[in-house]
């Protein structure tokens, strides 16, 4: 509580300096957005026109292509192929095809696999190394509108909606500074650039997008776009650039951030239970009897050392170890590795009768699934853990003689810049989303077209 109030005058001045600075223009402008997230390495994909005129550009063949049409294209003997409106397939001598908008509309695209999406503007199809490449061609305001809600939510709408027009201002940045830097095309990815679903997410959201059109995060002295980076949950504190990505920048320090706790739910407070044999294996050790932890200040773990039961050592980064047990293309739950904010316990063995949880660990938290492991005799206390694997793949039929590991965290990703659960409880306690920026990023203003 003494840290919120501390940061309360800061954040008057902060938010007074953004109100005052003086705007400049940032005009919307037409972005190539690769679609790797879901359809990347397609092999067959079928394009159909929802709303809007639109022509199709074929090499030198240009055809009309209104609301209705469909465009199928695909591949046979490695060679590219295609069939437009359920005519005859022929093949695509080719390498570019461009379903360029003339009115304002909509296409959808359908694999095979069921994956679909709707998307605003246009659409470039290359044919590269046996695979269709798809570039999808939208106003940059349009553009947000699929990035916003799938970052954040549209029900954050409820009593958040600062929070969405933080997130936008943010984005657009982030937008804006990657274009600037000479980059032609951005990708729809979460892992690469920001998440994009195009129309299929657009709600809510949309109306934090208009209401701050055109508006960009910059340098308060240099007036240049800062990188406006952001993750879903801090844990409670900001962390510096540097530390996770090696530069120095002056916008993304670190720093407490009270408004990130107590909310987030699962990202809020994890914990992930590993036995000692396969912690060991994942980094080429035998069962693992010791871990040691080193961290930034902030409390985020720089690196891991690790010895196992026979003294051989190994020392991982802290990124490279929750990239290990990450829980990549899993629901999101309390029971998994999230971040690198995070403490390590061991249990250790308990003689000849296995590992107990006599503290009720595993039960306090939920994981009735391990509760049913047989016991040596009556008199131990608590659930034998000796046939753990972990958290995520349950217990094995026969018990092991080591120990389990329990890592506790709290935090969702990289942790630097503004945490979208800490934005979302700013705009829930009544901060304007000039306010909530003037918090999560530092010597900045707001540029506005």
């Amino acid at each position: 509580m003494l840290q919120i109030i501390y940061r309360l005058p800061f954040l008057w001045i902060a938010s007074l300096i953004l109100v005052l600075a003086q705007p400049t223009l940032c005009q919307a402008k037409m972005v190539s957005v690769e679609l790797v997230w879901n359809l990347g390495q397609a092999g067959w994909v079928q394009i159909d026109i929802e709303k809007g005129d639109y022509q199709l550009s074929m090499d030198t063949v240009t055809r009309k292509f209104p609301a209705g049409s469909t465009l199928q294209v695909g591949w046979g003997g490695w060679t590219p192929v295609l069939r437009i409106n359920h005519e005859e397939f022929q093949i695509f001598s080719g390498s570019v095809l461009e379903i360029k908008g003339i009115n304002s509309g909509s296409l959808r695209v359908k694999t095979p696999e069921g994956k679909e999406a709707a998307y605003r503007g246009g659409l470039q199809l290359n044919w590269q190394d046996g695979h269709w490449r798809l570039v999808n061609q939208v106003d940059s305001e349009d553009y947000l509108k699929g990035v916003v809600p799938i970052e954040m939510s549209n029900e954050w709408a409820k009593g958040g909606s600062e929070a969405l027009k933080a997130q936008a201002v943010a984005a657009r940045t982030y937008l804006v500074k990657q274009t600037d830097n000479g980059s032609k095309m951005i990708t729809d990815s979460p892992d690469i650039h920001q998440a994009y679903a195009g129309m299929s997410v657009e709600g809510e959201a949309s109306k934090a997008i208009e209401a701050t059109r055109g508006e960009i995060i910059v340098d308060a002295q240099t007036e240049q776009p800062i990188d406006a980076l952001y993750s879903s949950h801090s844990g409670g504190y900001a962390e510096d650039a540097k530390n996770v990505w090696g530069n120095t920048d002056i916008h993304n320090v670190s720093h407490p951030d009270p408004y990130s706790q107590g909310v987030g739910g699962a990202v809020n407070y994890w914990r992930f239970i590993v036995s000692a044999p396969l912690l060991g294996s994942k980094f080429g050790l035998g069962p693992v009897r010791d871990v040691k932890l080193d961290k930034f200040p902030s409390g985020r773990v720089k690196s891991v050392k690790l010895e196992d039961e026979f003294g051989q050592t190994a020392t991982v980064k802290g990124r490279a170890f929750v990239q290990a047990f990450y829980p990549f293309g899993q629901p999101i739950r309390k029971e998994a590795f999230l971040g690198s904010f995070f403490e390590a316990q061991a249990v250790v063995k308990s003689d000849s009768h296995g590992i107990s949880d006599s503290a009720g660990l595993f039960g306090s938290f939920g994981y009735s699934g391990f509760l049913e492991l047989a016991r040596p005799n009556q008199q131990e206390q608590g659930p034998l853990l000796s046939k753990v694997l972990s958290s995520s793949l349950g217990t094995s039929a026969a018990p092991q003689p080591f120990g389990v590991f329990i890592f506790e965290g709290r935090g969702w990703g990289h942790g630097v810049g503004m945490s979208q659960w800490g934005a979302y409880h700013m705009a829930q306690l009544g901060y304007k989303y000039q306010e909530i920026i003037a918090y999560y990023y530092n010597h900045v203003s707001i540029s506005k077209g």
